[in-house]
């Protein structure tokens, strides 16, 4: 027993410095060499301990020295191992005959094994700096990872940036297209309302004037009505004169009447001079009119020409903001092939995790994992980011129904004044009408009294035919009286034009401050139009800087896919290596099982039991082998303790299991 624990010991400390391929394949070969070893004791010669370490040779595949100089040392102590055992059993003659025989054999391998452990030291030392090497390189490329995964955030960061940095351009844009398509449509309803007042005003001027017109041809005709009876009278006066020429006989009663019926003859004359005055200030006031009219026509045609000028630039206004929607809509296209970019690298994330999961004891593809999280974190950004944009969206279109809200009432409002103004002048020409009616009973009026005036003259030529001068001067004073009422009716249509003329002045009033409004409208859309050029030049120059950060950040990304590319391609490599190892262990399996069951076949119990023991010890380096590439990262231990766990335990049933049934087998 004390030499098998020596045996036991001196196996584990020559493999503590050795390669990962030794460490496999030494407890292999001793289990081979033993299980041979044994058959050729029993038969009795040592021929088949020679075939036994040319098999240990062939099945490791392997012309290392490290490997040949571990069968040696195995090969130097395990004859000690089985004198020991066989010593109970067999007598002590045999056994010092026996060692005396194989003494110098030991002796050889002794120096044998002397050589080949220095060179083993040598080579250890050589394969730690191996090891270490290969720990530098791992910790660069998880530096290199690092580096590649912050690089990849701030890509991201700055990708998003760049998105809500559009999106709000975007939103300013629509919201001065909106706006100004809200100014264009105020600005030609201000028009076709202009242009509708302009064509009532001037059917009203022209109305006025066909008025004016008329109760000039009216007058005139009424002068020369006038003036006919004029003569007239003076050829009566004449008339009057020769009869009284002819009766100087008559009484001064008479005399005095007829001086009087002069006097009233010379009140007439001065009446009708009035109304020549009235005619003259009436033609001045046409000429006025006319005037005013000319100069409204001038003014509605500057008007005009400003609204057409407005309207072009509103036109070109337009042109401009389909320029930048196409110039919006082409920078939207880096955008997108930076999204895809970022879901095609989303997939091979994916795609990578699920290989790492389903992968075997391959804990390198679990450092991934942090990648999903990210995407989901920038997914969630996203989502808050769109939430954003329609909350915007909702206080735009808040913004546009308020805005339209008040060019509707400011709507209502000018339709109220323009109602306003329409009953205004309906009243004013109801006014005209009534005016003109009262002109035309005056006219009616003055017929009258021409009618009255010929029968007066008939009754004269009667009176001097018969002598009958007294009704003629009755008559006379009649027509006086008649007079009378015509000259207060022509002062009360004096003062109904005076009120028309200062309504007709208040209108013009309202006239040109309407016109004030309007070119003070016109002003304030024109400097919209400039604000708005301003911001639309404000907002290329944002979109020249953002199309330059989008280039940034396609070069950034570019970058960081070489980088993950060539972190894969090592990933790649260091599952290879894992994939060898992988095969080296279940291999060295196979050789354990075999070696189990050619010990079942033979009887002794207690190698078997020893050879279990050292089983065991190769087991635990292999499984610190297995799990020696996680340095240090607790969430892949997490992730990975349920497999190895599972694996440790299978791999103890079976150890156990074969354990059992050697020692059912050693007690039978």
């Amino acid at each position: 027993m004390e030499q098998r624990v020596g045996l036991s010991e001196d196996t584990t400390e020559s493999y503590q410095h050795a390669d990962t391929q030794n460490k496999i394949w030494v407890p292999i070969n001793y289990v081979f060499w033993g299980s041979k070893k044994l058959a050729s004791e029993r038969r009795g010669t040592k021929r088949h301990t020679e075939d036994a370490a040319v098999d240990i040779l062939t099945m490791n595949g392997s012309s290392e020295v490290p490997g040949k100089s571990s069968l040696l040392t195995l090969k130097s102590k395990c004859p000690t191992k089985v004198t020991g055992s066989e010593s109970n059993t067999s007598s002590s003659t045999n056994s010092s005959k026996l060692l005396t025989d194989r003494s110098p054999k030991i002796e050889c391998r002794t120096d044998k094994t002397m050589e080949t452990e220095k060179r083993r030291s040598s080579k250890v030392t050589e394969l730690e700096c191996q090891i270490a090497r290969l720990q530098d390189d791992l910790k660069k490329t998880r530096d290199q990872l690092n580096c590649t995964e912050s690089w990849k955030r701030r890509a991201q960061q700055e990708s998003e940036e760049a998105k809500k940095q559009l999106l709000v351009m975007a939103l300013k844009l629509e919201d001065s297209k909106s706006q100004m398509m809200e100014l264009s449509a105020a600005e030609e309803s201000r028009i076709q309302e202009l242009r509708k007042i302009s064509q009532e005003r001037d059917r009203a001027w022209q109305s006025e004037l066909e008025a004016i017109q008329n109760q000039h041809s009216i007058d005139t005709a009424a002068l020369a009505s006038a003036m006919t009876k004029i003569r007239r009278l003076k050829l009566q006066l004449e008339m009057v004169l020769r009869s009284e020429a002819a009766l100087k006989k008559k009484p001064e009663v008479e005399r005095i009447e007829m001086q009087s019926s002069k006097r009233d003859l010379a009140e007439v004359s001065f009446t009708i001079e009035n109304l020549r005055l009235q005619l003259i200030s009436s033609e001045k006031a046409e000429a006025e009119a006319k005037s005013m009219l000319a100069e409204t026509r001038k003014q509605l045609e500057v008007a005009q020409s400003t609204i057409e000028a407005l309207l072009t630039d509103g036109s070109k206004l337009m042109e401009s903001f389909s320029i930048v929607a196409t110039e919006l809509k082409e920078s939207r296209s880096p955008v997108k092939s930076l999204e895809e970019t970022m879901k095609r690298l989303q997939e091979e994330q994916f795609i990578a995790h699920l290989q790492a999961l389903a992968g075997f004891g391959n804990p390198k593809r679990i450092c991934f994992g942090s990648l999903d999280s990210e995407v989901e974190q920038l997914m969630s950004a996203l989502e808050d980011a769109w939430i954003k944009n329609q909350q915007e969206q909702i206080e735009s279109t808040v913004k546009i129904q308020c805005t339209r809200e008040m060019m509707e009432k400011m709507s209502t409002d000018s339709r109220l004044r323009q109602s306003e103004l329409k009953l205004r002048l309906i009243d004013t020409e109801s006014e005209v009408t009534v005016l003109k009616s009262n002109l035309f009973d005056k006219e009616e009026e003055l017929q009258r009294i021409s009618d009255m005036n010929k029968k007066l003259l008939a009754d004269i030529e009667e009176a001097q035919e018969n002598k009958i001068e007294s009704e003629l001067g009755l008559k006379l004073t009649k027509s006086i009286a008649d007079a009378k009422d015509l000259k207060s009716k022509l002062t009360n249509s004096e003062i109904d034009l005076q009120r028309l003329s200062e309504e007709n002045e208040q209108l013009k009033s309202e006239l040109r401050r309407t016109e004030t409004e309007s070119h003070k409208a016109c002003e304030a859309a024109i400097a919209e139009m400039k604000s708005a050029k301003a911001a639309e030049e404000e907002a290329l120059m944002k979109l020249g800087s953002i199309s330059d950060k989008a280039e940034k950040n396609n070069r950034r990304a570019t970058r960081v896919t070489e980088e993950l590319e060539a972190v894969q391609a090592v990933k790649s490599e260091m599952e290879a290596e894992l994939r060898k190892l992988k095969v080296q262990a279940e291999q060295w399996r196979k050789a354990a099982e075999t070696a189990i069951v050619m010990l079942t076949a033979d009887n002794n119990g207690k190698f078997a039991g020893a050879v279990d023991s050292e089983y065991k010890s190769a087991e635990g380096k292999l499984m610190s082998l297995r799990f020696s590439d996680d340095i240090g990262e607790e969430s892949s231990r997490k992730k990975n303790s349920s497999r190895h766990n599972s694996l440790e335990t299978d791999i103890a049933w079976i150890v156990a299991g074969n354990h059992r049934s050697n020692l059912s087998y050693s007690q039978t």
